[in-house]
C-alpha cells in the first residue's frame, strides 16, 4: 500500500511522515468535496463509467459477490466518474477502471486509490 503512494508522487518531496499523513488527509477531505460536485454532464459520465465498473474483473474477491449495492463497484464508479468531471480535457476513456481497480483493490481507500490514479 505505502509503496504505490510514492510511486505514483502522491507526497510532495521533503515531507515528514506527519506530514505525509496530513498530506493524505488533507487530499483525502479535497476528494469528498470533489465528490458532492453534480454539473449537469454527471448522468452522461456517470453512464459511461458504469458499463465498464460492471465489467471490472468479478472474479478478483475484491469486486466478486452481486453487483446491487456492492461497495467496492459503487466506490470505484465513484472514482471514475469524480476523475472525469475533474478532468474535463481527459474525461473518461474506456480501460481507466483497469487501472483504478487494482489501486483500489490494494490501497482498500477510495481518497488513496483516487490520488494514486490522478
Amino acid at each position: 500500500q505505502v509503496v504505490w503512494r510514492y510511486l505514483l508522487n502522491v507526497f510532495p518531496s521533503g515531507l515528514t511522515g506527519q506530514e505525509r499523513l496530513s498530506h493524505l488527509r488533507l487530499k483525502a477531505a479535497e476528494y469528498s468535496s470533489l465528490k458532492v460536485a453534480a454539473p449537469a454532464e454527471l448522468c452522461q459520465v456517470a453512464a459511461a463509467v458504469r458499463k465498464d465498473v460492471v465489467r471490472t474483473d468479478r472474479a478478483h474477491p475484491y469486486f466478486g459477490g452481486p453487483e446491487e449495492g456492492h461497495p467496492h463497484l459503487a466506490a470505484l464508479q465513484a472514482l471514475l466518474t469524480t476523475f472525469a468531471l475533474g478532468h474535463p480535457r481527459l474525461s473518461y476513456c474506456q480501460g481507466m477502471s483497469d487501472v483504478a481497480a487494482p489501486l483500489l483493490a490494494v490501497l482498500d481507500d477510495e481518497a488513496q486509490a483516487y490520488l494514486c490514479f490522478c
